[in-house]
């Protein structure tokens, strides 16, 4: 019985995805992440000449350009979560859903600056989009560690289900000559997932309460940890995967071998056993 080809499609199917299922964290650069923004070189070449109006036009200008930055870049993250395709509707609705709040934020942010017409307010709104809001540095990374957690946990299933088949075939196979080593590798698969499972959950719970420092640097420095960590389950969840995929494809080598080793075996014991064919003829009896 040969029930390993269908296994064998789902898991090269799996490992065909397995290297886009989680989202490349955001990069951020220096400026984005230092808590205020860089001035232009034009308008600090000339910041000692403008006029009160005309500092208060550039500042407007800058944090305008500063927002609109980052919308686009959270458009950019929604866009990818959306492209998931094995991401149930559920997961990705939740977490487009607080994307989309970061950007109703931004807009509303974007029309005060532009109406604010007193340089100490435009300043404090200005420094808002770094302090307060930090998508650079905690909202986009922060996002897309609970994406990658949800896809993790997506493969999970698919690998529980696999294992399942496994577990199955390996309890119906007779006269496999390394059965233990091929059921080794299943506990060694089942291990694995579990521990992905369990990584990607507790980068879940670890990111999700945190907030902005607004510019408090023991937070900040709290959060820079706390978001490294998370990073480190999440690679690990990913090394397990991989290396469960690799004990799956272990057994199912080890099955189709022995499939085609026994279905040899068959063909052999019945062209020995062949029973002669004896034909009349006009004169006599003749075995064949």
């Amino acid at each position: 019985m040969n029930i390993t080809s269908p296994i064998r499609r789902t898991i090269l199917t799996l490992g065909a995805i397995s290297l886009m299922a989680v989202p490349a964290f955001a990069q951020t650069s220096a400026a984005a992440t230092s808590g205020a923004a860089a001035p232009t070189t034009s308008t600090t070449a000339k910041s000692g000449r403008l006029t009160p109006a005309q500092r208060l036009q550039a500042l407007g200008a800058r944090g305008d350009q500063e927002v609109t930055t980052r919308i686009d870049s959270l458009n950019k993250l929604i866009s990818r979560i959306q492209g998931l395709k094995n991401v149930s509707d559920t997961q990705k609705n939740s977490i487009v859903s607080t994307i989309q709040g970061l950007i109703t934020d931004m807009n509303t942010l974007k029309t005060n600056i532009d109406s604010d017409n007193a340089s100490s307010t435009m300043k404090s709104d200005v420094q808002s989009i770094t302090k307060d809001y930090r998508i650079y540095a905690l909202a986009i990374p922060q996002l897309n560690i609970l994406a990658a957690s949800d896809r993790i946990v997506t493969i999970v299933g698919m690998m529980e289900q696999i294992s399942t088949k496994l577990t199955l075939r390996l309890q119906s196979a007779t006269g496999v000559p390394n059965i233990s080593a091929l059921q080794s590798s299943l506990n060694d698969l089942n291990s694995k997932v579990a521990d992905a499972n369990s990584q990607a959950q507790a980068a879940v719970a670890e990111v999700s309460p945190l907030v902005p420092d607004q510019g408090d640097k023991t937070v900040m420095a709290s959060n820079t940890s706390t978001m490294k960590d998370a990073r480190a389950k999440i690679k690990t969840a990913v090394s397990d995967l991989t290396a469960a995929r690799k004990d799956a494809l272990t057994i199912i080598q080890g099955l189709v071998k022995y499939d085609k080793s026994a279905m040899a075996t068959d063909n052999g014991s019945t062209a020995g056993s062949a029973t002669p064919v004896s034909t009349a003829t006009s004169t006599g009896t003749t075995t064949q």
